[in-house]
C-alpha cells in the first residue's frame, strides 16, 4: 500500500513540477523573444531613421535649385546650374544625376552622361507621367521608388516642382538615386551581417499600391517587428525585420522543455524516494514498538506507554500474565513449537480484549493487558475469565495437540496504588498468587505433589 502512495505522489508531483517548469519554460521562451524583437525594433528604428534622414538631404538638393530659380525668377544659366551641381554632386556617392526641367521638359542634366535624355518630357514619360501631374497640382514634391534606369538599375527618383514668386508654374527639379548604393549607406543589407531577414516596401500615395523597393528574400516574414518612414510628398515606407530562422531556435525550445522536464523527472524520483524513506522509518519506528514474533507492542512500548499514562494521571488497570509450564513445551517439543504457542496465545489474548486496551509481550512468556479507565474488580475478573476460555481452547501445531493455561492478577491505579511501581508489583504479586494455587490444585489432583508436561498436554 506504500508503494502505491509513494508511486501515485510521484506520479502527482511529476505532473505538477511539470505543469510549473512548462509554465516557467513558456514564460522565459515568450521573454526571450520578446526581448529579441524589442532589440530588433531598436534596429529597425535606428536604420529607419537613418533612411528618412538621408531621403531628406537628397530631396532638399531638389530645394536648392528651387530657391535658385526662384530667386532669379525663373532665370538660371547652364553654367551656374553645373557649377551647383557638381558641388553637390561630390558630396553624394550614390547620386546619379540631376535635372532640371523647364515646363516639365530636361532641360539641364548633371552630368551629361546620365539616366535622362535631353528633351524628355515628364508629363509623356512612362516612368514620370502619373506622378508630374500629381506634383504640379498638389504642388508637393514626390518620390518614386523602385524606379528602372535606362541601364536597367534600380533607383530612387525625387522630383520638385518649381512655382515663381508669382506662383506660375516653372517646371522640375529631380536627382535620381542609384538604390543600391543607398542601401548600402544606410548599411540596409548590414541587416543580413546580423541574422535579420528584412523588406522595405514603400506606400504610394498616388497609386495606392504597395511596392517593395528592396528585401532580403523573397520569402515571407514570420512575425516581423516594423517601423514607419516618412518620405517625400506624405508618402511613407515601412521597414520589416524577422530572424533569418525564427525568433526562438528550435533547438533551444527543445532545451528549455527537456530541461522542464529533467526537473519534472527528478522531483518524481525525490518525491518517490522521499515517500519511500518516509514510509520505511515508520515501519522501522511501528517495528521499533512491536514484538517480533506476537506482534504485539514489546516492553519498549510498554514503559513508553506507562510513563505517559502515569505523566497524565489516568486511571488504568493491569493483567500480568504468563502461560503455565511453558518452559516444559520448549523442553519437550523445542523452541519452535514453543514460538508457535506464543504466536497463538498472543493473537487469542488480542481478541479477548476491548480495541482501546492493549496487549504487551515483555518476556519469554510473559504478557501484559494494560486496561484503559476506572473499572471495578468484576469488570477484570471477567476480562481474566475471558482470557482463560480463549487460550485454553486446543493448540494444534503440525501433529502435536497442546492444551494451555494462563496464570493472571490484575491492579488497579489509583485504586491499589498512585505509583506505577506499587501498581506492577501488586499485579504481579496477583500472578504468581494465582500460578501458585494452580501448582497446588494439580498437585493436589495427581496426588504426586508434582507437575509434569503432561499435565498440559492429551
Amino acid at each position: 500500500m506504500s508503494k502505491k502512495k509513494s508511486i501515485s505522489f510521484s506520479l502527482i508531483t511529476f505532473v505538477i513540477t511539470l505543469i510549473i517548469t512548462t509554465a516557467i519554460a513558456a514564460f522565459y521562451l515568450i521573454s526571450t523573444s520578446n526581448s529579441r524583437k524589442e532589440r530588433a525594433s531598436f534596429i529597425a528604428d535606428s536604420i529607419a531613421d537613418r533612411i528618412e534622414a538621408e531621403i531628406n538631404n537628397r530631396e532638399y538638393i531638389t530645394r536648392v535649385y528651387e530657391i535658385q530659380i526662384q530667386g532669379s525668377n525663373g532665370g538660371i544659366s547652364e553654367s551656374e546650374f553645373n557649377t551647383i551641381s557638381e558641388a553637390l554632386f561630390d558630396d553624394y556617392l550614390d547620386i546619379v544625376d540631376i535635372s532640371l526641367a523647364k515646363d516639365g521638359i530636361v532641360s539641364n542634366v548633371f552630368p551629361r552622361e546620365s539616366s535622362l535624355d535631353m528633351g524628355t518630357n515628364f508629363f509623356n514619360d512612362s516612368r514620370f507621367g502619373i506622378y508630374a501631374d500629381y506634383s504640379k497640382m498638389s504642388q508637393v514634391a514626390v518620390i518614386i521608388a523602385p524606379a528602372t534606369l535606362n541601364d536597367g538599375k534600380e533607383s530612387i527618383i525625387i522630383t520638385r516642382p518649381v512655382f515663381l514668386r508669382d506662383g506660375s508654374f516653372w517646371g522640375f527639379a529631380t536627382v535620381t538615386v542609384d538604390q543600391s548604393l543607398f542601401m548600402s549607406d544606410v548599411n540596409l543589407k548590414g541587416l543580413a551581417e546580423e541574422g535579420y531577414d528584412f523588406k522595405l516596401v514603400g506606400n504610394n500615395t498616388i497609386t495606392g499600391e504597395n511596392r517593395v523597393i528592396v528585401e532580403h528574400s523573397d520569402k515571407k516574414l514570420e512575425a516581423p517587428v516594423g517601423s514607419m518612414i516618412s518620405t517625400v510628398g506624405g508618402d511613407f515606407w515601412t521597414l520589416d525585420i524577422a530572424p533569418i530562422n525564427s525568433w526562438m531556435k528550435i533547438y533551444e525550445v527543445v532545451i528549455v522543455l527537456l530541461i522542464a522536464l529533467i526537473i519534472s523527472v527528478l522531483s518524481a524520483l525525490f518525491m518517490y524516494a522521499y515517500m519511500n524513506m518516509k514510509a520505511n522509518a515508520k515501519e522501522l519506528e511501528v517495528l521499533s514498538y512491536r514484538d517480533a514474533l506476537t506482534n504485539l507492542y514489546n516492553p519498549r512500548s510498554y514503559h513508553e506507554h506507562m510513563e505517559e499514562l502515569s505523566k497524565k494521571k489516568l486511571p488504568y488497570g493491569i493483567i500480568y500474565m504468563d502461560l503455565n509450564d511453558f518452559k516444559q513445551v520448549n523442553d519437550t517439543y523445542g523452541h519452535e513449537t514453543g514460538d508457535g504457542l506464543l504466536n497463538i496465545t498472543a493473537k487469542r489474548l488480542q481478541n479477548s480484549i476491548r480495541e482501546k486496551d492493549r496487549a504487551f509481550r515483555i518476556g519469554g512468556d510473559e504478557f501484559v493487558v494494560v486496561i484503559h479507565g476506572t473499572h471495578d474488580k468484576k469488570f477484570y475478573e471477567g476480562v481474566i475469565a475471558r482470557m482463560r476460555q480463549n487460550v485454553a481452547r486446543d493448540v494444534v501445531i503440525g501433529d502435536i495437540t497442546l492444551k494451555v493455561s494462563i496464570s493472571a492478577g490484575y491492579a488497579r491505579c489509583p485504586e491499589d496504588g498512585s505509583k506505577l511501581e506499587d501498581v506492577v508489583k501488586k499485579a504481579d504479586d496477583a500472578m504468581y498468587y494465582n500460578k501458585r494455587l494452580l501448582k497446588a490444585r494439580r498437585a493436589q489432583e495427581s496426588g504426586t505433589g508434582s507437575v509434569t508436561a503432561k499435565d498440559i498436554m492429551e
